[in-house]
């Protein structure tokens, strides 16, 4: 049976926050039926309720906020190509734009508020949770072996933050009904062709279950 130290592992939570997850959020409308249908939100919970005390750290890595009109990028670059022009674009009942300073869009949703001892991670601008935060620093100063990742989305930040974790020297896990993206069909893709070829994917009981 797969092992993993309680010592050496880290959870890895990404962008929990009401742009995704909340109704009137920019890209809530995409992905609501996956959360939904998985039972997600309440995975991540149990997980998060479990894990606490067992492993020696949880991270939560929220996408850094954006001024409004989004001055840190200048239009018509090449931030505004892509992903990041789209969620600039988008609707919330809050306002235009993704990730808004000052508007619920960033904020981290009510039910996986961080406890005392969760660490969040700030500066995340980019699809790897890595590239523009102290992730890597943080985890190597904790000396974390194994990062078991969660959050949002399995195809884009959670695909991307493992890739980057497996090429930088980590163990990779993903709990996979810890994840959800905008279809069944983008999730299975990752479950089946990507992650095991990077890492271990487990279940969130298979994942506490192997915690020694």
């Amino acid at each position: 049976m797969y092992k993993i130290p309680k010592e050496k592992v880290a959870i890895v939570l990404i962008e929990p926050q009401n742009d995704f997850l909340s109704e009137g959020g920019t890209m809530y409308a995409y992905i609501k039926e996956q959360l939904a249908e998985r039972n997600v939100i309440a995975n991540l919970q149990e997980l998060l309720k479990n894990a606490r005390g067992q492993v020696a750290k949880i991270f939560y890595v929220p996408f850094h906020p954006f001024n409004p009109g989004f001055p840190e990028l200048k239009k018509g670059g090449p931030a505004y190509e892509g992903l990041r022009g789209i969620e600039c674009e988008m609707t919330a009942d809050w306002g235009v734009g993704a990730w808004l300073r000052g508007t619920p869009g960033p904020e981290i949703i009510p039910q996986l508020t961080p406890e005392k001892d969760d660490i969040i991670v700030e500066g995340k601008k980019t699809l790897d949770a890595f590239h523009s935060t102290a992730l890597d620093y943080l985890l190597r100063a904790n000396e974390i072996e194994y990062v078991a990742f969660v959050g949002f989305h399995t195809n884009w930040c959670v695909e991307s933050s493992a890739r980057s974790a497996y090429d930088k020297g980590y163990r990779v896990l993903v709990i996979s009904d810890c994840t959800a993206t905008d279809t069944q069909e983008e999730q299975d893709y990752c479950e089946k062709w990507i992650f095991p070829k990077i890492g271990k994917v487990l279940t969130q009981k298979e994942f506490l279950a192997a915690l020694e």
